[in-house]
């Protein structure tokens, strides 16, 4: 308790509350203009956070996480465009209530409910993260390879739904990872003669080219010129405001959607918008009358919503206790821990405990700061799908460009950045999945040296990674994702008969 009030302390200052207040503002901006995304905003902020202490750069980005991760809803209710991938669940409903009238219900509701699901989420980080911390340090070179083995596959394959794209992806994002100096001999490897290249590929370059500059390309293609006009909305009208019989309909689907999505978040790979989806469908399955939902029902917003959020703190699990990103936001963010000198792992629970009790403190203090906030600030988040994308893609092409520059100083970098987001375009435009490479990028050193290092002590034997229970066990269960999806692929494609 002693170290929490410490924690605190050091979290209750005003450059830390106005950098969480800062990056809820950003994200929830973000979140509702449609074309634009969460990873695309932490990767822009990304390189801000450098020049800021741990806390402070932090701060930001987790408040661009919550918030951005909320905001989706918030064109979901009002136009029917999902801000996010995962607020395509709240559409339904959303803009069902909106067209009856009720906006300001549905929109209260969505940010009630994400805050529930936040708090939730944020108490079970802080119960579990140093017990698996505790587990983890009986990790070697063995366990973390099949840890890192694992945690590719199992991202790779539960990635928008192509399973041997996703491998694809993730395979080339291991091997971009081998480029520069060998971790084991320093040799230099993969650099062609060129000297930028010995320190391998800018981190800062590779996440903003294949988020903010693909995507800018997309919008570029698509020619969205015009704002996505919508009605005003009147929170202050009864009609907009919640009574006891909508929250009585929406309590329960609160309740479980919150651990289910705890649940969700906390498996590598899984992320907010399967949460959305998998709690709004259960929701529907157990009401008691199923066929109000995508008419407007009040429980499946909520069921959404909850689980969308309750995402946001159980993903750090994975990422801060076995340095495994939980999602690809919490892969961009890894990059700002380390930059800092913060691996993530079990020695950051050794080594750093009081920046682990201030993220802990700093995560609750986001959810309150979330809900003042969204709640003041609602009106104002509204009027922002009115932005027209003619202005709004070149100040993220500038942002991009300032942002890798500022952070590397280098040119090179820039046309690396720039590269990047040809690749991250096409493999958009063919279906292949970015997120994968971005984790077979960072999980590439980790199960590369792993592997020689086991091989060493294994004196070339294979058979070593069975012989350890618990890289005998990760091995198993990628042996058995692989299997089960490839199954379940190949299923589903298989010509159905005619009755």
């Amino acid at each position: 308790m002693a170290e929490l009030l410490a924690a605190a302390q050091q979290v209750l200052t005003l450059h830390t509350v106005a950098m969480i207040s800062l990056g809820l503002v950003i994200g929830i901006l973000i979140g509702a203009m449609p074309g634009l995304n969460v990873p695309l905003a932490v990767a822009i902020a990304l390189p801000i956070t450098f020049k800021l202490d741990p806390i402070g750069g932090i701060a930001l980005l987790v408040g661009i996480y919550k918030g951005g991760t909320y905001g989706g809803s918030i064109s979901a209710v009002l136009i029917n465009v999902p801000g996010t991938p995962a607020a395509a669940a709240t559409a339904a409903d959303g803009s069902a209530l909106t067209r009856q009238g009720h906006a300001g219900k549905a929109l209260r509701m969505s940010l009630y409910a994400s805050i529930i699901g936040e708090l939730v989420s944020d108490i079970v980080l802080i119960a579990l993260a140093v017990p698996v911390a505790l587990f983890a340090l009986k990790f070697g070179p063995i366990e973390n390879f099949a840890l890192g083995l694992f945690s590719l596959t199992l991202i790779a394959v539960l990635s928008e739904g192509n399973m041997l794209k996703g491998l694809a992806a993730g395979a080339f994002g291991v091997f971009l990872s081998t480029f520069g100096l060998d971790p084991l001999t320093g040799d230099t490897r993969l650099s062609f003669g060129v000297h930028q290249v010995t320190a391998g590929w800018s981190f800062i370059a590779l996440v903003i080219g294949i988020f903010a500059i693909a995507e800018a390309m997309s919008m570029v293609e698509k020619r969205w010129a015009k704002p996505l006009a919508t009605g005003r909305v009147r929170l202050s009208d009864p009609a907009h405001r919640l009574t006891r019989e909508d929250w009585r309909a929406a309590a329960p689907a609160i309740a479980r959607s919150a651990p289910i999505g705890v649940f969700v978040g906390a498996v590598p790979g899984l992320g907010s918008a399967i949460s959305a989806y998998l709690n709004y469908g259960i929701a529907r399955a157990l009401s008691r009358r199923p066929e109000r939902f995508g008419k407007g029902a009040i429980e499946g917003v909520a069921a959404a919503e909850t689980g969308n959020n309750a995402v946001t703190g159980s993903t750090f699990i994975p990422m801060l206790t076995l340095g495994i990103p939980g999602d690809v936001i919490t892969a961009i963010m890894l990059g700002a821990f380390m930059v800092h000198g913060l691996v993530p792992g079990p020695a950051l629970f050794r080594d750093h405990g009081d920046f682990v009790n201030a993220f802990f403190v700093l995560m609750l203090v986001a959810t309150f700061a979330h809900l003042i906030i969204g709640r003041l600030g609602l009106s104002l988040f509204i009027q922002a799908i009115k932005v027209p994308n003619t202005i709004l893609f070149p100040t993220v092409l500038v942002l991009s460009l300032t942002g890798v520059y500022v952070a590397t100083n280098s040119l090179f970098d820039i046309g690396v950045m720039l590269a990047f987001g040809v690749l991250g375009y096409g493999m958009n435009k063919f279906g292949f999945p970015v997120a994968p490479l971005l984790i077979g990028f960072i999980l590439g050193p980790l199960v590369e040296v792993g592997l020689r290092q086991s091989l060493i002590i294994g004196h070339g034997d294979v058979t070593v990674f069975f012989r350890h229970p618990i890289s005998a066990v990760f091995l198993s269960l990628a042996a058995l994702t692989l299997v089960w999806t490839g199954w379940r692929e190949w299923r589903g494609r298989r010509p159905k008969e005619n009755p």
